[in-house]
């Protein structure tokens, strides 16, 4: 059987086994009853065995996995390219997590030669979850709209990277959440996240702040943001509020990894990643000369654009939901729900504030709310205007009926 397998892909394709040693995933040759014709280079490493030593062998006395003995991938119609995350036991006996995704390899005549076990290691991927999960329950930025469930499922990939992130999106729509979800998903996380607001002040002072200043007599060094976030994550807020010699010397640190102190006489190497973000459009801001062409191109390779919350309709009431449970939790109150009619006029609100103001707006109702339902009397004033509480049952039939009897009467 062996050797009919050999020659038939020897005939199909005799460079499989060196393609297979280049894919940057673990990948297992199997005939049809499971056992192991050849390891690619990737899953020899994850598995600790040589691919001579196993050759013949019954695949899960390789893979060693959960999955091998509860639901193999090979009994399932699963040759079928449909992966299953389980874990494996490696040779020096250390529990590894991994996807099996099986897929079968057909000849000219459509009939089946073997199975692909491409094995996919998630250690990474469990260590990313991990640290958004913790991220989460430390109040970062939530969402369950398609835009923000995109906006989400790319922190994870661009967390790995040192590349320069620019963050676009009106103001409270949680751009600096986001940058700090970025850091905390990050190889990062455990150095500094720094954030700095872009604001007017003088020229010196900005470059000391930014950069450090060497003072005194003895070249006493005071440091700047850079070398707070050393190895960290600089993020600078608005950052077309910076002047332009300032974003100068931003676009030096990102072409050569170096600043230069004031005072000092030759600049130092910084290693922090740097994110930044506007809340206005910033092709517009290069044209209208506030901000530097060549640095809008240098931290844009990847941009992100959070929308506003009028325009995320299925966040809206996950948002107040959530916010409602964080300000019950934080004033240690039973408050479980929300009524129809205070919910219609958080609804009906255009929110400028964006998701800052819908979690102003909750955090208020939660501190008046008395009782176990936010009602509109617990809402601040803007959103109700002259409506009359809730609370307060007014039987206007009745009560106009008894006035036009009292009337009559007299």
């Amino acid at each position: 059987m062996l050797k009919r397998i050999e020659e038939l892909i020897g005939t199909n394709c005799p460079d499989l086994p060196s393609l297979l040693d280049g894919l940057p995933v673990g990948v297992a040759l199997l005939d049809e009853e499971g056992h192991v014709l050849m390891l690619n280079k990737a899953l020899e490493a994850l598995t600790g065995y040589n691919r001579e030593e196993v050759r013949g062998l019954p695949c899960r006395h390789v893979l060693r996995s959960r999955a091998c003995l509860q639901d193999c991938p090979h009994g399932r119609e699963a040759a079928a390219g449909v992966g299953i995350e389980t874990d494996c036991i490696n040779r020096h006996h250390r529990k590894i997590p991994i996807r099996i995704t099986p897929v079968r390899v057909l000849d000219g005549n459509n009939r089946p030669i073997c199975v692909l076990d491409v094995v996919e290691e998630l250690t990474a991927l469990r260590e990313i979850e991990a640290r958004l999960s913790q991220a989460a329950d430390h109040g970062q930025i939530v969402g369950r709209s398609p835009a923000m469930k995109k906006i989400l499922g790319l922190v994870p990939v661009i967390a790995q990277h040192d590349t320069a992130v620019l963050i676009t999106g009106e103001t409270g729509t949680g751009k600096d959440l986001l940058a700090e979800s970025v850091h905390k998903a990050s190889p990062r996380s455990r150095e500094p996240f720094v954030r700095f607001s872009c604001g007017p002040m003088p020229s010196e002072l900005l470059d000391a702040e930014l950069f450090g200043r060497m003072q005194g007599p003895d070249g006493e060094f005071k440091p700047g943001r850079f070398q707070q976030a050393q190895g960290g994550t600089l993020y600078l807020s608005e950052i077309a509020d910076l002047p332009l010699s300032q974003q100068s010397s931003l676009v030096r640190f990102l072409d050569e990894g170096t600043i230069l102190p004031v005072g000092a006489g030759k600049p130092l190497r910084a290693s922090a990643r740097l994110m930044a973000s506007t809340a206005e459009s910033p092709e517009k801001l290069v044209q209208d000369g506030r901000l530097r062409e060549d640095l809008f191109h240098r931290i844009s390779a990847i941009r992100l654009h959070l929308p506003r919350l009028k325009d995320r309709a299925e966040d809206l009431g996950f948002l107040l939901h959530h916010f409602m449970g964080h300000y019950a939790a934080r004033f240690k109150k039973d408050i479980s729900a929300i009524s129809p009619r205070a919910q219609r006029h958080v609804y009906a609100h255009d929110f400028p504030g964006n998701v800052r103001e819908l979690k102003n707006i909750m955090e208020f109702a939660a501190m008046v709310c008395n009782g176990d339902t936010i009602r509109t009397e617990h809402l601040p004033m803007h959103l109700t205007d002259d409506v009359e509480p809730e609370s307060v049952v007014r039987p206007v039939e009745k009560g106009r009926k008894a006035g036009r009897k009292n009337t009559e009467e007299r």
